[in-house]
C-alpha cells in the first residue's frame, strides 16, 4: 500500500533537523564535524559559483557524511558502503548517493566526479583545521597532498582562506547558523519531500534491527483506525506522524537494553520509559505541539497507571487513545527478541483485558475490532514491502563487498 502523504503537516526543514539530533544522539562527535564539514562545503561550493540544486546536494551529503558508522555493527561492511545504501534508499537525494562509490566504481561521470572532489578536499581540510585550530597550516598540509585533489578546488580554498577565518567560523556557533540557515532555505520536490518521511522512520528502524518496522506499522495503524473512527484525512495523518515519531527518543537508551532477548529488570525498564521524555525533547520545536503530545503519549492510561506523567483518561484526547491502542496492537502482533508474534485471537483478548481494567478506550479497541480485518491487512502490506526493500537492500550490500574485497 502506499504511505500517506504528509507533505503539507511537517516542514520539510523540521524534519532535517530531527534526523540531525536524532544522529547527533547516538555520536554526538560525528554529527559536529559533520556540521562543520557541510559549513566548509557550503562555502566551497559558493565560492565555485555552484548552481543551487548543486549546493543542496553536496550540503547533504556532507551532513549525513558516514551515517552508516551509525549502523554498522562488529564485522559487517565498511562505513562508506553502509552510508551509500542508507542515502541511496531512505534520503531524499538517493541519485546522489553514487557520488560516495565514486573511486571504488570508477564512475566517469563529470558531474559525479566533481562532486565527489569538492566533498573529500572540504572533508580533508575540515579535519586538518581541527587538528591544528590553524587554518594557514590546515591548507599547507592540503597544498602538500596536492596530487590528490583538483588544481581549481585548491585554488577556490586558498582564496577562501585568505578571505573568512575559518578557524573562528567553526568554533563560534556561526558554522552550524549557516548551515541551519541554508537547510531552511532549500527548496525539494514532492518527491523529495516524500523521502524525507520515510528517512525519519527508517533512521530509528536502522539503529535498532529488533524493532524493526514497529514504528511504521504502529503509524499505519493508527491512520487506519483513525479514518475508520471517521477523523478527517489531515486529522489522521497528524496521528500517522506521531506514530513514526513516537518512539525516537529510544535512540537514546543503550542497545543493551532495546535488544535485550530477557525480560528487563526493574532499573532497566526505568530507563527503557525515559524514551517518550527524549522522544520530546526530539520533536518539541520541530513539529506541531498536538503531534508531540500524541506522540509523548503514547505510553499513558486511562486509569492513570501510564507513564511518563500518570495523566488520566478525562485528560487524553482521542488522537492520544489512538495512537495508544495501535502502539500495544504493533507490540502484540510483531516477533521481537524475547517473544514470538501474537495471535489475532490472543492481541484481541488482551485489548478486551485492557479495555476491561480501563487502560485503553474501548471506542478505538471495538473500532479495531469492527475493522480489523481492513485494518490488518494495510499493516501487513507495509510489512511485506519493506520485507523486500531490505532483502533487496541486503543483496546489494553482499554484492557491493565482493566488489569491494
Amino acid at each position: 500500500m502506499r504511505e500517506p502523504n504528509c507533505r503539507s503537516i511537517v516542514e520539510t526543514k523540521n524534519l532535517w533537523e530531527i534526523a540531525i539530533d536524532f544522529m547527533k544522539r547516538i555520536d554526538e562527535k560525528l554529527m559536529e564535524f559533520n556540521l562543520k564539514y557541510a559549513y566548509i562545503t557550503y562555502i566551497l561550493a559558493k565560492a565555485a559559483k555552484e548552481n543551487y540544486s548543486t549546493r543542496k546536494q553536496l550540503v547533504f551529503m556532507a551532513c549525513f557524511n558516514d551515517v552508516g558508522k551509525l549502523y554498522s555493527r562488529e564485522g559487517e561492511s565498511n562505513t562508506t558502503l553502509e552510508t551509500y545504501l542508507f542515502l541511496k534508499y531512505f534520503s531524499p537525494l538517493k541519485n546522489e548517493a553514487d557520488v560516495l562509490l565514486s573511486e571504488v566504481r570508477g564512475f566517469k561521470s563529470p558531474k559525479h566526479i566533481m562532486n565527489y572532489n569538492k566533498l573529500k578536499i572540504s572533508k580533508k581540510f575540515t579535519e586538518y583545521l581541527i587538528k591544528t585550530n590553524d587554518k594557514n597550516e590546515a591548507l599547507r598540509m592540503i597544498k602538500a597532498e596536492d596530487k590528490n585533489y583538483s588544481f581549481l578546488d585548491i585554488a577556490l580554498l586558498d582564496r577562501i582562506v585568505k578571505k573568512i577565518d575559518l578557524f573562528y567560523e567553526i568554533n563560534s556557533m556561526h558554522y552550524k547558523t549557516m548551515v541551519y540557515k541554508f537547510i531552511s532555505k532549500m527548496m525539494f520536490s514532492r518527491k523529495e519531500k516524500t523521502y524525507f518521511f520515510t528517512m525519519l522512520s527508517s533512521l530509528f528502524e536502522m539503529y535498532s534491527p529488533q524493532t524493526l518496522y514497529h514504528s511504521k506499522v504502529t503509524a499505519i495503524l493508527a491512520y487506519k483506525l483513525a479514518k475508520c473512527m471517521k477523523l478527517n484525512n489531515n486529522h489522521a495523518k497528524k496521528i500517522y506522524v506521531a506514530g513514526l515519531a513516537h518512539d525516537i527518543g529510544k535512540v537514546c537508551i543503550p542497545l543493551k537494553i532495546l535488544e535485550k532477548p530477557d525480560k528487563l529488570t526493574d532499573r532497566e525498564y526505568t530507563t527503557m520509559k525515559k524514551h517518550v521524555e527524549y522522544s520530546k525533547e526530539i520533536l518539541t520545536g520541530k513539529m506541531d505541539y498536538d503531534i508531540v503530545e500524541i506522540a509523548y503519549r503514547h505510553h499513558e492510561r486511562l486509569d492513570g497507571s501510564g507513564y511518563p506523567n500518570k495523566i488520566k483518561g478525562n485528560c487524553l484526547t482521542l488522537d492520544q487513545k489512538i495512537l495508544q491502542v495501535a502502539d500495544v496492537i504493533s507490540a502484540l502482533i510483531a516477533k521481537r527478541s524475547y517473544k514470538e508474534a501474537w495471535s489475532l485471537e490472543k492481541t484481541i483478548a488482551i485489548l478486551e483485558d485492557n479495555v476491561k481494567n480501563d487502560k485503553l478506550s474501548i471506542d478505538v479497541v471495538e473500532c479495531f475490532k469492527q475493522n480489523r480485518d481492513k485494518i490488518l491487512k494495510a499493516s501487513i502490506q507495509l510489512v511485506n514491502q519493506a520485507e523486500r526493500m531490505y532483502n533487496k537492500i541486503r543483496d546489494e550490500r553482499n554484492d557491493l563487498i565482493r566488489k569491494f574485497q
